[in-house]
């Protein structure tokens, strides 16, 4: 073995995963086109692979990007910064984002 060739078959790529809950009163395509734009212009993504619905959940719908960069770093600051960027422009353009919420209904009881 030691004097064969060894041929390293493994992708160098690493895929940037950003999750972002919107809330059930946001429309999804205006969301999915903000995240998409964001990472198609980052300067570090490779490919943007999609931004399908992920998830229905309790507190809203989740977004799931896709995104291939070169090497776990690059990776690591994609994610982070499309977070930070889709909450800003979330923001602007009023969509919400999900959070837990928890409703506590208390019955009062008639006194006799």
């Amino acid at each position: 073995m030691a004097a064969q060739a060894t041929i390293n078959l493994s992708d160098p790529r690493m895929m940037a995963i950003v999750s972002i809950g919107l809330d059930y009163g946001s429309d999804v395509e205006p969301a999915r086109s903000i995240l998409t734009e964001i990472a198609e212009t980052h300067p570090l993504v490779r490919e943007v692979v999609g931004c399908p619905v992920a998830e229905l959940s309790n507190s809203g719908v989740m977004l799931s990007l896709r995104a291939w960069c070169d090497g776990v770093g690059n990776a690591a600051k994609v994610r982070t910064d499309l977070y930070e960027q889709a909450k800003t422009r979330y923001n602007a353009e009023s969509i919400g984002i999900a959070h837990a919420a928890t409703n506590v209904v208390v019955a009062m009881q008639p006194s006799t």
